[in-house]
């Protein structure tokens, strides 16, 4: 999932009667809901290296054991160099540590959820498992999460700068990626900002009270993902059968951004690859382009293409490949796209290029 999506979590926890459990508590289940990720520095080394390094080491059983423990650490350490004296709850070390593996847990488990995919067992096995469920920058999540985290709280001018600089981030976000979905982002900001205003009268909705309740609804909006896509995938497969589209070697269901009743339809066969859409609204119906792919594996060049050494990363991440092949005297040009994120012509994210040598040449 997005980084504002892990945070809301940890902000979400932390607003709980859990923040209250030990001095350092808010900080530990924040950091500890965006660690995993601190592989983003494998960008250093280059985005085809980050491609196939990242949602791995830093996500798998190993670190959840091993990361977490060194957060609580070094927050206690830093407990420590500062000699706190104050009002503030004691630092209880048992809690500085539980929380920290409660926080820490929360991100693969999100990022499972999306058709990009996580490593569950690395660094003991490099396999990658998807959950199809969620898209990976949900708008509605962040409405959930954060109306919880803000009905219960002061307008203080900490709380208003945070929130304008989430506000900026997610429009210009909006306006790169997905344009489209601006009007509805800007409806969920609008939500947001009354839940940061209003503040009602009901002894129930306290600041713990409100966050839990967003902890609870983004939860069984998650469950309601997970079983729609299983529905999903059971109508595809039936309509799949009937349009004669059969065996089929792969099939994603994955969801469409910030509509439910939308899915997108990715099914590899032996040699092609089929995609297109199912929507729920209406009578529910599959849709297939009429445009085919080439699918890679079977391919007879796929062996070459794994043995030539370039894009090692992405051959590593890559899911439903698929293949063009520039022919010239000396040199092929072979475009590798995956079809979960790339079903036309184009250079970016999700394609690769490599380069071999034309059969016979000198």
């Amino acid at each position: 999932m997005d980084p504002l999506t892990h945070t809301l979590v940890g902000a979400s926890l932390a607003a709980t009667r859990l923040g209250e459990k030990t001095r350092l508590a808010a900080p530990a289940m924040i950091i500890g809901a965006n660690l995993p990720d601190v592989d983003v520095l494998a960008y250093t080394r280059g985005p085809d290296f980050a491609l196939g390094f990242r949602r791995g080491w830093t996500h798998g059983v190993l670190a959840l054991v091993v990361l977490p423990a060194l957060l609580a650490i070094g927050l206690w350490l830093w407990d420590r160099w500062r000699n706190h004296r104050g009002s503030d709850p004691p630092l209880a070390a048992g809690w500085l540590f539980g929380l920290s593996y409660l926080a820490a847990a929360t991100h693969p488990s999100l990022d499972w959820l999306n058709t990009y995919g996580m490593r569950w067992w690395m660094p003991f096995r490099d396999t990658w498992y998807y959950g199809d469920s969620v898209f990976i920058v949900d708008p509605w999540l962040w409405l959930i999460l954060g109306a919880g985290w803000l009905l219960g709280r002061r307008a203080t001018r900490t709380v208003v700068v945070i929130s304008a600089a989430i506000v900026a981030w997610l429009t210009l976000m909006m306006l790169r990626r997905a344009p489209g979905y601006l009007p509805l982002v800007l409806v969920a900001i609008l939500v947001l900002v009354v839940a940061l205003l209003w503040k009602p009268k009901s002894l129930f909705l306290t600041g713990p009270r409100s966050a839990l309740c967003g902890l609870i609804l983004a939860t069984l909006y998650i469950g309601s993902m997970i079983g729609l896509h299983t529905l999903t995938e059971n109508r595809v497969r039936q309509e799949l059968n009937l349009a004669g589209v059969a065996p089929i070697q792969q099939l994603m269901i994955g969801p469409r951004p910030a509509n439910p009743l939308a899915w997108d339809v990715v099914a590899r066969q032996d040699r092609l690859i089929r995609y297109g859409r199912f929507q729920w609204s209406g009578k529910g119906k599959l849709q297939l382009a009429e445009r085919h792919l080439p699918s890679a594996r079977p391919s007879a060049i796929w062996q070459e293409i794994e043995a030539s050494g370039q894009a090692e990363g992405f051959l590593r991440w890559v899911r439903i490949p698929w293949i063009e092949i520039e022919d010239d005297k000396a040199l092929q040009r072979i475009h590798v796209r995956d079809a979960r994120y790339a079903r036309r012509r184009r250079s970016g994210f999700g394609t690769a290029l490599f380069e071999l040598p034309t059969a016979g040449a000198e």
